[in-house]
């Protein structure tokens, strides 16, 4: 880690890298990849945490951008469908200063 991580000069961990992510092949899925491809270019969609899945410190984990990891909902909240994720995630996007433009 770096001195802008939570523990400059430890290692840190990627577990269940690398990650999947699922949209829609429409208008509004391909504009929100467009963000999310601006997002992970200027380093916001990970960052060194601690894993809430593996309860340790210095891992790799999600920064606040959610992501539709499974095709099919099994009731964790991570599949489609979810007709709200869509304006959900552009929202979340916006808010980190992240647009299409």
């Amino acid at each position: 880690q770096t001195e802008q991580h939570p523990h400059p000069g430890k290692p840190y961990y990627a577990h269940a890298f690398p990650r999947t992510a699922f949209l829609p092949d429409n208008q509004q899925g391909n504009y929100i990849l467009k963000m999310l491809v601006t997002a992970f270019r200027r380093r916001l969609t990970f960052m060194v945490g601690t894993s809430i899945a593996k309860h340790q410190d210095d891992c790799v984990v999600w920064n606040g951008i959610h992501h539709k990891t499974k095709l099919f909902e099994d009731g964790d909240g991570h599949g489609w469908p979810d007709m709200e994720y869509l304006d959900k995630v552009q929202h979340e996007l916006e808010n980190m200063g992240v647009n299409h433009k």
